[in-house]
């Protein structure tokens, strides 16, 4: 595996991966937004419910987490890839991952801490009891349970980024060693903890966290990139048949409810997410429009995942004003899934894109630099 290897060079294959980002954060906010809108109109609508409702509450969107898991095992390694033992590489990427994930996550949870202290249960992912353990530990990633409830951060789709920040913690360390060294150990150890858990089945909240099957899709991610490294490569045809029987796994699981993180989920949708990976880093998007859209939405992704607790009661609260009672169910859950994703995308350029340039000069530090692949972000 050498840094010479041409695997996705090409943009338009980059810009595959940032569509994905992107389809994943829309379809983590589809799901919820057949909820809230079962939610604003309890006394049900008329029209189709083929999203929700009388057909049955839709989960599949919720595998879009899976594949944000995947994408970053593929991502890490292949941008980190030339940066195994190399001497300043774990503090630069400890650097870039604060730079990157921390401000906005901070600003959102500060401003949800303040929403749920004064107005409790306007998010109704949020709770009326602001423990201070659970606050501390929602600022710093840590899986502290929410009142009443499991691991659930101050903002409630917080808890992947838990998970993303576990990997990163692992991932970082390992840069010290040489890459061979450093693949075999992270493989080793979260096989090891994934075990533990099947052996053990923890009861407690961060045991449960550090054993959960949802690891071995890091995993999944970073073999795929193992394999792109070392020349490995799909026909276009083959490429659209992997995603093909990736999408009709998924869509097989459309009102299913995972084991929450355990084998039958791993299965169902981290398997066939990484099927999408494989698929998509084999696939050439080529010039125009779509390239261009799955840029910027695919940089956006991170936005419209997070300001998604925001947009979903304050969209919610006005639709259920302006009469949309009156619209078939499925068209209102696909208006305010839009809504949700284009107020993503204005957080995306007028709060974290300003943000994080503001704070890169004081995180990033000497050791910080970007990779020539494609503006491809980390």
């Amino acid at each position: 595996m050498t840094a010479s290897v041409d695997v996705n060079v090409n943009r338009g294959r980059i810009d595959a991966i940032q569509l994905l980002r992107a389809f994943a954060a829309t379809a983590v906010v589809f799901t919820h937004a057949t909820t809230r809108i079962g939610y604003i109109f309890p006394e049900g609508i008329a029209g189709s419910h083929l999203f929700g409702e009388s057909s049955g509450q839709v989960r599949v969107g919720d595998a879009g987490v899976d594949l944000f898991f995947v994408i970053s095992g593929f991502v890490m390694l292949y941008v980190h890839r030339n940066d195994f033992a190399r001497p300043g590489a774990v503090s630069g990427f400890f650097r870039k991952r604060i730079a990157r994930i921390v401000p906005l996550y901070w600003l959102l949870t500060t401003v949800a801490v303040a929403v749920t202290v004064l107005s409790p249960g306007v998010f109704t992912t949020h709770y009326a009891a602001a423990d201070p353990a659970w606050i501390v530990g929602s600022y710093l990633f840590l899986p502290i349970p929410a009142p009443g409830r499991e691991l659930s951060p101050v903002i409630g789709v917080g808890w992947t980024l838990n998970y993303e920040m576990f990997f990163y913690l692992v991932f970082g360390l390992l840069l010290m060693f040489p890459r061979a060294l450093a693949l075999r150990s992270l493989i080793s150890a979260f096989t090891v903890l994934v075990g533990l858990g099947v052996v053990l089945s923890p009861a407690l909240p961060w045991a449960k966290f550090v054993t959960s099957w949802l690891l071995l899709e890091f995993l999944l991610g970073i073999g795929i990139a193992y394999w792109r490294l070392s020349g490995g490569r799909l026909s276009a045809q083959a490429a659209w048949m992997v995603a093909a029987v990736s999408l009709a796994v998924l869509l097989a699981t459309v009102h299913w409810t995972p084991d929450e993180q355990g084998a039958g989920r791993f299965a169902l949708w981290g398997i066939p997410a990484a099927g999408i990976v494989v698929a998509a880093t084999n696939l050439d998007l080529g010039q125009g429009r779509a390239r261009r859209l799955a840029a910027v939405l695919g940089d956006a992704s991170y936005s419209i995942y997070l300001f998604q607790v925001f947009a979903l009661p304050i969209w919610g609260f006005m639709m259920s004003r302006l009469g949309f009672g009156t619209l078939p169910f499925d068209l209102n859950v696909v208006i305010l899934t839009v809504l949700v994703v284009a107020s993503g995308v204005v957080g995306w350029a007028v709060v974290e894109r300003p943000l994080s340039r503001a704070v890169k000069p004081f995180v990033a530090g000497p050791a910080h630099r970007e990779r020539p692949v494609g503006e491809l972000r980390s």
